[in-house]
């Protein structure tokens, strides 16, 4: 009777470890659009680009990726 208990024990700690694992890899960081400024150059970007890109952003911090996304939209429209 233990030993099915104690097995019992070890499947529900193997399930609740693997849960919180998933819940830890969907986090994303946020960063304020003046660090993004700041450290254009290690990004990869001039510092303008990222002026640009950031610009009429309404949310005060975002994600990498977003910051990806909005660089890449920048730097794809067509300069009139």
């Amino acid at each position: 009777m233990a030993e099915e208990n104690w097995k019992e024990r070890i499947k529900f700690m193997a399930n609740k470890e693997s849960t919180i694992k998933v819940k830890v890899d969907n986090i994303e960081i946020k960063y304020s659009l003046e660090d993004f400024k700041n450290n254009a150059e290690a990004l990869g970007y001039e510092r303008e680009v990222v002026a640009g890109a950031l610009f009429n952003c309404k949310e005060k911090q975002i994600s990498k990726i977003e910051f990806e996304n909005r660089v890449k939209s920048f730097l794809g429209k067509k300069v009139e």
